[in-house]
């Protein structure tokens, strides 16, 4: 989110910060639209409306800053500034969901 902040600055306006809202709504469509049952392996069309609108903000948070840049609202550099923060918060949170739901097959074996 520094790198929005810094785009912010860079472009003398406050259109790069508008992407800061997909990176809190991307996933909340996907906790919402989960599949509650463990009886049952198939995914629901409840489940991949969800998983749709994650990656339609996910997919906005990189094409909110390409539209700005190509209608000269922002610089070149003010862009580079929001890309590298959307692969910064989105490299961060898959991370942390890699890390936190992998299987530990080493405390399995008992």
């Amino acid at each position: 989110m520094a790198h929005d902040i810094k785009a912010c600055i860079v472009s003398h306006s406050g259109y790069p910060i508008i992407v800061v809202a997909s990176y809190f709504l991307a996933p909340f469509p996907n906790i919402l639209c989960r599949n509650k049952d463990s009886f049952s392996s198939e995914r629901g069309t409840f489940e991949d409306i969800g998983l749709f609108l994650t990656g339609l903000f996910i997919t906005s948070g990189f094409a909110i800053p390409m539209i700005l840049a190509h209608s000269d609202i922002i610089s070149g550099k003010a862009l580079a500034f929001s890309m590298a923060g959307g692969v910064t918060v989105y490299a961060t949170i898959i991370t942390f969901l890699w890390f936190f739901n992998r299987n530990n097959d080493d405390d399995n074996d008992w």
